[in-house]
């Protein structure tokens, strides 16, 4: 290894030409990586997709959803099974297992799909099954216009659309407020009577005017030509005066029924800024990078605008632009950090050692960059914060090393040989105290489902930038060494330093046994009673950009009305624009994320999106010093205009919006703010069993009591009753007159129910026929409805059959093929936290649990128990792979032992942090520890491998005064790598604030355990004396300073 190092250091061209390769490679690296906010945490799902027009949510459960759950849950590799029933369609959602073969899985999925067919309604589509795409919200884009038809703006949208789809890395586009071309024929059923016409002998010869499909080809010599039909009639006045043949009358269309080509708004409204639009909501591939196609989208946009002067375009909820806002943050930090390790080791070494580390810390960066780049990662804030985290650290092998190099040069030892020398010294303890850092990081990858990938960059990113680390510290940095470094004075002499280390090591040692038994008693107890008056939530509370107004209707409002209320709200809302900081408003009618994170769509729902500007930099650092790190030097950035935090602005939004929910007797509104992906409600408590009175009356018992608690945002449940159903009987009279539920099903549906009968093509594509009763919509029609016997005699519906009304769910939701009544509940942390909420919960819980009711806490709740079975196995395998690791370097277990034990009470360091911060417990704090136990041993390994061997006082003070400088250095360098995010986290940071809170107090509170406490340790094992005890007691210090 010496060897290789010496080859390196003499072949100066290869050394730099390699360095010069790593740099472009970066470069290349850096452009093309995709970047994101956060890293995508979406485990592979199948959903399987089916409908069924008419049916009810319970009819359609027992149609169709039993059977096909009961036969997926014969597939292996499926985690969970979520199935969502509305009236008329039904999606199943399958999470699956790690490491299962989507592909295999699908396809066993679709097998069982099509053996199931076969029990399934005959006139039932079959259900589809396709893999869910990993696909990221990247922009909105607004269109609309005071000229041009709404139409016309539908057509342009879906012509926008098909270009922007074919961009590489766009994935999906949905727009929203868009509706299909359709023939719309409303029949008079007073025109039918008239006429003495048939209902069914109408549709039948309505669904005869359009033939779509080819006829035939004729090949004849010379001439060969298909033959087709005109498909239908080319406008509503040929449509009118078509002629039909109805059991041998021939009538006009327009006679007995009115034709209309339309538009109809069936299923979303959008706008934006409160003026009607057609909104494209574009998403990309995993792979895209956000800031490089929102950039593209934007140039495409004016080229849009040349080809459609009357339209109007907007984009909005641009991800790009908090994505590079972030980033940018996040550099700023990071070059902070950078500079004040630069300035530490400056001040706490000298110049030339500061700038031989400084150089190699961009390769070892680069190193990380490289590896997550052809991973296929990306760039985000969890990659990014890994980065800082690592910054004060991935210098501890460099300080050390060129440390140790430049002590052997201030005793006159040639530059050549004392960096050969210093590297080999350094080469053992350097190595492994690096390999216990990556130990401690290593078993993240042990955990699992989307805490896993949302943490698993962390322990990517560090790894990768130690391993570079050590491979500059070995191989580059000698030769950086060699040429740069000169026999000079300190800019901070340690002597003086040193001798107060020592007298206070002495003080220490002579009473160790009295210390050591307060260490070993009061810090334990001090971590525990720090521990225990503290909280925990599962991620901290950040500032995010937007407030979300989520609203239900009743289930009987039609979508025309909805539009109207989210409208009045919209303009409530910009009434406020300068209070809020509102940059733009925009919403979805028919569609809508609900309180309780699910996606909901039909006629009575809303959501309401208010993007907000970025909030003033409220401390010097992000307002004078980042600017100038990210080379951006913008100080006066004018969409920094909010003065408060969202959750600041979440209650005053919703005092503005709750008066409309008792004025139209709503059934939902709440107001909602960003949150990290991974738990979608933080209190959800499902609720099972065969009585649904039972349940709902469980659920409705605690609301009441979840509603009377302090901190409680919002809270909602999963039971909306749907639209009312009329159940038609046949009585004995009816059955008499040779009535039976299908003749009348099939006569009352021709009637009452839309039906597409054919379709047909003009020059924008397909339009669907459909035929319905112009009185469908009248409840009256079915009450006095005469029903035809077959003799010509008439009979009123209700005098053949009974007519019961049953009101079904909205919706039915179920877990693994169980069926759940379901709370939730979103909790201000800032008061209480989830568990809290759970355990003032917990008599009521028990009490509906022991009558029955099978009870499951999901949420926060769920999270925290998977966590903590995975963090129990990681923390394990972390001190037995550190414990490895040190019996390399110690061949004595008591001295494993005795550098571990520094691992536990470090802990307090941390907790005090988190304390003087005002910050919960958290899982990143979690992960922060695990990180900790690496970091804290490496002064430890330090300390303890100079000390190992020596038995005398002398060569014992002597020693540990030697490793004062380079643990101080490498500790302070540490904290001061992760200041700013430990100080001035903003934005997403504030998510892993916690870890650089664990590691950089709890590195401070080790330092000086590392100090202290291990060498006086080791002096109780090894009966070493204090300096007092020595011979020379008039000039103790002296002497020990001689014998350097």
């Amino acid at each position: 290894m010496i060897n290789f190092i010496r080859y390196f250091i003499q072949n100066k061209r290869l050394n730099y030409m390699l360095l010069v390769f790593l740099i472009i490679m970066g470069i290349n690296a850096y452009i093309n990586i995709p970047k994101e906010i956060f890293p995508n945490v979406e485990l592979d799902q199948i959903s399987v997709r089916g409908s069924y027009s008419g049916a009810s949510a319970s009819v359609m459960d027992k149609m169709a959803v039993r059977d096909i759950e009961e036969e997926l849950s014969n597939i292996n590799g499926i985690d969970k099974t979520e199935t969502v029933i509305t009236p008329g369609a039904f999606v199943i959602i399958l999470t699956l297992n790690e490491n299962t073969n989507k592909v295999n899985l699908l396809s066993r999925v679709k097998d069982s799909i099509t053996s199931i067919r076969q029990y399934l309604p005959s006139d039932m589509n079959e259900p589809v099954a396709r893999l869910l795409e990993r696909s990221r919200s990247l922009i909105n884009l607004s269109l609309s216009s005071d000229s041009v038809t709404k139409g016309e703006l539908t057509e342009i949208a879906k012509e926008i659309k098909i270009k922007i789809s074919r961009m590489k890395h766009i994935s999906e586009i949905l727009i929203r407020g868009d509706s299909k071309e359709e023939i719309s024929i409303s029949i008079n059923s007073e025109a039918l009577l008239a006429y003495d016409l048939r209902h069914a002998s109408v549709l039948e010869a309505i669904s005869n005017l359009s033939y779509t499909f080819p006829i035939g080809d004729i090949e004849q010599r010379g001439n060969f030509v298909y033959i087709s039909t005109v498909h239908g009639k080319a406008d509503i006045n040929e449509w009118q005066e078509s002629i039909l043949n109805i059991d041998s009358k021939y009538i006009k269309l327009g006679d007995i029924a009115k034709v209309a080509i339309e538009y109809p708004q069936t299923e979303t409204l959008a706008s934006f800024n409160n003026k009607q639009t057609l909104n494209l909501v574009i998403s990309k591939e995993e792979e895209g990078n956000s800031i490089a196609l929102s950039k593209e989208l934007r140039e495409y946009a004016k080229t849009l605008q040349k080809q459609y002067p009357e339209i109007t375009f907007n984009f909005f909820r641009d991800s790009s632009k908090v994505v590079k806002e972030r980033l940018n943050t996040v550099i700023s930090n990071l070059m902070l950090g950078l500079c004040l390790v630069f300035i530490s080791m400056w001040v706490l070494i000298n110049i030339r050692v500061a700038i031989v580390v400084a150089m190699g810390i961009p390769f070892s960066f680069i190193i990380g960059l490289l590896f997550i780049y052809h991973m296929g990662y990306s760039i985000n804030i969890v990659s990014l914060l890994g980065a800082l985290i690592v910054i004060g650290i991935v210098v501890d092998d460099a300080i050390v090393v060129g440390e140790n190099i430049q002590r052997h040069i201030d005793e006159g030892m040639d530059n050549y040989e004392a960096s050969i020398l210093g590297v080999k010294e350094m080469l053992l303890p350097v190595t492994l105290a690096t390999i216990s850092t990556v130990m401690a990081f290593l078993p993240i990858f042990m955990l699992h489902g989307e805490i896993a990938l949302f943490f698993v960059l962390i322990p990517i990113v560090v790894i990768m930038i130690l391993l570079g680390s050590l491979i500059e510290s070995f191989f580059f940095l000698p030769l950086h060494a060699q040429e740069i470094l000169r026999k000079s004075n300190n800019f901070l002499d340690w002597t003086p330093f040193q001798n107060l280390y020592a007298r206070v090591l002495s003080y220490f040692i002579e009473y160790k046994k009295t210390f050591l038994t307060l260490f070993l008693i009061i810090i334990p107890l001090a971590t525990y009673l720090t521990a225990s008056s503290m909280r925990f939530q599962f991620f901290p509370n950040f500032d995010g950009n937007n407030l979300y107004i989520s609203g239900k209707m009743d289930i009987n409002t039609p979508l025309e009305d909805t539009y109207k209320i989210a409208k009045e709200i919209q303009e409530t809302l910009l009434l406020h624009s300068d209070e809020f900081a509102l940059k733009a408003i925009s919403s979805t009618t028919g569609y809508r994320r609900s309180l309780s994170g699910d996606t909901q769509r039909n006629n009575s729902v809303f959501y309401i999106t208010m993007e907000l500007y970025d909030r003033e930099d409220t401390d010097w650092i992000n307002k004078y010093v980042n600017p100038v790190l990210n080379f951006s030097f913008d100080f006066n950035n004018p969409d920094k205009r909010r003065q408060k935090q969202t959750f600041e602005l979440s209650p005053r939004a919703k005092e503005l919006v709750m008066p409309f929910k008792e004025k139209y007797n709503m059934v939902e509104l709440g107001v909602m703010e960003d949150k990290a992906g991974l738990i979608r409600s933080d209190i959800q408590i499902n609720l099972s069993g065969s009585n649904d009175a039972k349940l709902e009356a469980a659920i409705r018992k605690l609301e009441r009591e979840i509603s009377t608690l302090e901190g409680i945002k919002n809270y909602s449940n999963n039971i909306k009753y749907g639209k009312m159903e009329y159940k038609i009987k046949i009585n004995s009279y009816g059955e008499s007159l040779g009535q039976s539920e299908a003749s009348i099903a099939r006569v009352l549906s021709t009637y009452f129910l839309e039906k597409k009968q054919a379709t047909t093509f003009n020059e924008r594509g397909v339009m669907e026929i459909k035929t319905k009763d112009a009185n469908k919509d009248d409840i009256q029609r079915l009450l006095d409805f005469s029903v035809a016997i077959g003799d010509g005699r008439f009979v009123k519906l209700t005098d053949i059959a009974s007519i019961v009304e049953v009101r079904d769910y909205e919706k039915i939701d179920k877990l693994n093929g169980n069926i759940v009544k379901t709370l939730f509940a979103s909790v201000d942390k800032r008061i209480i936290t989830p568990t809290e909420i759970l355990d003032k919960l917990q008599d009521t819980i028990d009490e509906i649990s022991d009558s029955g009711i099978e009870v499951e806490l999901l949420g926060e709740k769920e999270k925290k128990n998977e966590m903590g079975a995975d963090m129990k196995s990681a923390v394990g395998l972390a001190m037995f792979l550190i414990f490895l690791t040190l019996l390399l370097i110690f061949s004595k277990i008591k001295y494993v032992l005795m550098v571990m034990s520094v691992i536990p009470l470090s802990i307090l360091g941390a907790l005090v942090g988190h304390k003087l911060l005002g910050i919960n417990i958290t899982m990143p704090t979690i992960i922060g520890l695990l990180g900790l136990a690496g970091v804290v041993i490496n002064d430890g390994i330090i300390m303890l491998d100079f000390l190992h061997g020596t038995r005398k006082a002398e060569e014992f003070f002597k020693r540990a005064k030697q490793r004062l400088r380079p643990i101080v250095i490498t500790s302070v360098t540490t904290f001061l790598g992760l200041f700013s995010l430990i100080f001035y986290a903003s934005g997403q940071a504030v998510i892993l604030q916690p870890i650089a809170v664990s590691i950089g107090f709890g590195l401070m509170w080790g330092t000086f355990l590392n100090l202290m406490y291990l060498p006086t340790l080791y002096a109780l094992v090894n009966k070493i004396e204090p300096i007092s005890k020595i011979k020379d007691t008039k000039h103790p210090i002296t002497k020990i300073q001689k014998a350097q």
